[in-house]
């Protein structure tokens, strides 16, 4: 029985045959490779997607340029409204075209070239939009602004300050940013939030840090005022550097409706019915009884840190040797009260060998009804004069005038050459 050579088993010209020897043989020539047929199945499905996208927009755009037609009797919107449209209906148009393009070597080739340029365009605009975002970043300032404008408004000035940038402790002494506060929150009443941030920006980076600048609309309880709140970067820290508050026209006060607020007591001499000075008073009447400890240990925390006890108390001493022993108080040049806590008192008082020296005090106290603590004291000595002991210096002798000179007499006149005598 003749075999056939292995050869001829695959030519095609017997289809049963190759049939009956293997059914993959038989179909694999007709449908070609699995990858080739889902390539092929996805173009399509991709091209069917982008012809209905093509169409989709096609008729987007004949919709907006109709409504463009509508209101072309509107300046300036119809016309807009009306190229809109037709840009949308050419966008389509391309799009519905696309998959005839890519049927064809030259289509797909264009294709290629157009995504991996759009591609390089959108990497080269995120690399320099990235750029841009970061040498500006500005951080998000109202956090700190509000939490500083809501420890104003708690009373926590003193705080505040002690937390601020050393720019601002150099510029602005704290008895100054107390007393401005505590007036500004007495002209808007207390905090409520911040309705709007206006501006934020950040200006330069040098040896003492960056400084940021942020603008804001903030609720008062009185008042809806602009505020602008000033930072410093120092110490990797927000720190506050300024504040500045514009008051509306009908909270802005005069220089006389301010010095009223602040007045401590109608009449400053009153011994009995102005009680700073009555705590002035006290305060000198036990240094000239020798109880300079008594007054330090009743001063306040702060007081008691910036003067040591010891020191005081020799200080006081050498007070009371110079000045002589205190009388009274003969005039007072300021008393005003700040937020009903702080007080200053500045006087001339009489003592026993200086009849007008200047005293100064501080004073402070957790509530209005509380009684006043020495915060702060100063006692400026009279310059010392020449010493008049001893024997009197005799006077000097008064000062020789000569005297006056008699009045000169009048001239005989001359007789005449060539006159014999009588």
């Amino acid at each position: 029985m003749a075999t056939e050579p292995p050869g001829n088993s695959d030519d095609g010209d017997d289809p049963d045959g190759a049939i009956a020897r293997g059914h993959a043989t038989a179909v694999a020539p007709e449908a070609g490779p699995r990858h080739k047929r889902l390539t092929t199945a996805a173009r399509d499905v991709l091209d069917d997607g982008v012809t209905k996208l093509g169409d989709g927009v096609t008729k987007l755009g004949e919709g907006v340029t109709k409504l463009g037609d509508l209101s072309r009797h509107v300046p300036v919107v119809g016309s807009s409204v009306t190229k809109l449209g037709e840009g949308l209906s050419h966008v389509g148009e391309s799009l519905h075209d696309l998959p005839k393009v890519a049927r064809t070597r030259r289509g797909r080739l264009l294709i290629r070239s157009a995504v991996v340029g759009f591609v390089l365009v959108a990497a080269w605009i995120f690399v320099i939009v990235g750029l841009q975002l970061h040498g500006n970043d500005t951080p998000d300032f109202r956090p700190y602004a509000e939490q500083i404008l809501a420890d104003l408004s708690k009373g926590a000035i003193d705080d505040v300050y002690e937390k601020s940038s050393p720019r601002l402790q150099e510029m602005a002494r704290k008895e100054r940013f107390v007393d401005d506060m505590k007036d500004l929150a007495q002209t808007v009443g207390p905090f409520r939030e911040i309705t709007a941030v206006n501006d934020s920006l950040v200006t330069g980076s040098g040896p003492t840090g960056r400084v940021g600048r942020v603008s804001l609309t903030v609720a008062y309880d009185k008042a809806i005022c602009k505020v602008a709140v000033s930072l410093h970067y120092d110490h990797d820290r927000w720190k506050l550097l300024g504040i500045g508050v514009e008051l509306p026209p009908e909270l802005t006060i005069s220089e006389a409706q301010r010095e009223s607020r602040v007045k401590a007591c109608d009449d400053p001499m009153d011994l009995k019915n102005c009680s700073v000075h009555h705590a002035a008073d006290a305060i000198l009447r036990k240094l000239k009884d020798g109880q300079a400890a008594e007054v330090w240990d009743q001063a306040t925390e702060v007081f008691q840190k910036t003067a040591p006890k010891d020191k005081f108390v020799e200080l006081q001493r050498e007070h009371l040797v110079a000045l002589g022993d205190y009388r009274r108080i003969i005039t007072v040049s300021e008393a005003k009260v700040i937020g009903g806590t702080d007080a200053t008192f500045d006087t001339v008082a009489e003592f026993e060998k200086a009849s007008g020296v200047r005293t100064v005090f501080g004073f402070y106290r957790s509530g209005e009804r509380k009684p006043w603590k020495l915060s702060s004291l100063k006692i400026v000595l009279p310059a010392p004069r020449e010493a008049t002991d001893g024997p009197a210096r005799p006077a000097p002798p008064p000062p020789v005038v000569a005297p006056p000179l008699p009045p000169a007499l009048p001239a005989a006149p001359l007789a005449p050459r060539g006159s014999g005598g009588p």
